[in-house]
């Protein structure tokens, strides 16, 4: 419930144009039962970034990092920043496949609603781009706003998958501890079983939909009425895995989007003259990378980010301070152009800032119960 609540508040702080599909309904749940806890997971969140962030660079000789980050190469950079701005194409292409079944977006919304949301990420707390991103595409389409909120769930459904896959690949090539060779397999297999049992809930959803309220039945009241809402939402969201067609042109956009972001690592490594294998270590540092997005965290993925690059970097024996040079640098280029790209689309909507943050405010409490 509070998942849908916090959807039809979204809407209706940015909805400014027109109603569409369940985008109208009054958000009527309170949220003041959540502000302790979605404090509390900041608090958590932040203390996790800082500790990530001293791990990283205890210990660095600075003038090195400076040295190092200051000899970059321009030609690189420019490759990342091509390759960057690249992938919000594919993002917005493969955003459409999956809104297929519920409606037509156009390439310019879904890249739009993409920028703006993957930048408030970098800036506000417990990852609340996540729902202003569903809730600009529903203000500014036909597609209603807990369809577009079931589309991003599975977006990071299939980006899992392909982050796993690539974590397969990292354990065979690298000369990584057994335990964690046999940690990715054993993922590889979970996540293609629960691919496998969503592909069959897609294919029979009106036997899941049953299955879903009968197991929720044995449940107390309270709870099972609480989980009912997003089980439904859930199932909903299944509908853009209806087809075989769907499903391969949608891992095929995530195969080629998780390919122009490692290609942004791998130049990276080029541009700072790192002895190392510049494949395998971009790769490296981009499985790594997106496995600590996983982890609670500050806003920006401060910490986080140069933690995992300078583990990734430790299995080709680079320099710590070359290793924190490129954790540095990958950062704040990512940083500056998801900024700077939302900052593009979000002067060209009709939307202040300051709707944002409202939706942002509103949310704190439901979305950090799910962060």
């Amino acid at each position: 419930m509070r998942r849908r609540a916090l959807a039809t508040v979204s809407a209706e702080l940015l909805l400014s144009r027109r109603p569409t599909g369940d985008n109208a309904r009054r958000w009527s749940s309170g949220t003041g039962g959540g502000t302790l806890r979605s404090a509390l997971k900041l608090a958590f969140g932040t203390g996790v970034s800082f500790g990530c962030l001293y791990f990283a660079v205890r210990g660095t000789d600075w003038g090195r990092v400076g040295a190092t980050i200051a000899a970059a190469r321009p030609e690189w950079l420019f490759a990342v920043l091509l390759a960057s701005v690249f992938s919000y194409y594919v993002r917005g292409q493969r955003w459409r496949v999956l809104l297929r079944p519920v409606g037509q977006v156009g390439l310019y919304q879904a890249v739009s609603a993409t920028a703006i949301g993957f930048g408030s990420n970098m800036v506000l707390p417990l990852r609340l781009g996540e729902i202003i991103r569903p809730a600009l595409l529903a203000r500014n389409t036909k597609v209603s706003m807990s369809a577009a909120l079931s589309s991003v769930l599975l977006e990071r459904l299939f980006d899992m998958l392909l982050v796993i896959a690539c974590f397969l690949v990292v354990s065979l090539v690298l000369p990584i501890d057994d335990k964690l060779r046999q940690t990715a397999v054993v993922l590889a297999l979970g996540a293609s079983a629960g691919f496998g049992v969503l592909l069959v809930m897609a294919r029979r959803r009106e036997a899941a939909h049953r299955l879903i309220h009968r197991v929720l039945g044995w449940l107390p009241a309270r709870i099972g009425g609480a989980l009912t809402p997003i089980a439904d939402g859930l199932l909903d969201g299944l509908s853009g895995l209806g087809d075989w067609k769907t499903i391969a042109l949608v891992l095929a956009y995530s195969a080629y989007l998780w390919f122009v972001i490692t290609t942004t690592y791998i130049f990276s490594v080029l541009a700072l003259h790192i002895d190392a294998p510049a494949i395998p270590a971009g790769l490296a540092a981009m499985v790594t990378v997106a496995a600590a997005a996983f982890v609670p965290q500050g806003p920006g993925f401060v910490g986080t980010w140069q933690a995992a690059c300078v583990v990734a970097l430790k299995f080709f024996h680079v320099p710590d301070e070359q290793a924190v040079g490129y954790a540095l640098l990958t950062w704040a280029v990512q940083m500056a152009i998801n900024i700077g790209i939302a900052g593009v689309f979000l002067a060209r909507e009709d939307v202040a800032v300051g709707q944002l943050l409202r939706v942002s405010e509103a949310q704190a409490p439901a979305t950090g119960a799910e962060s």
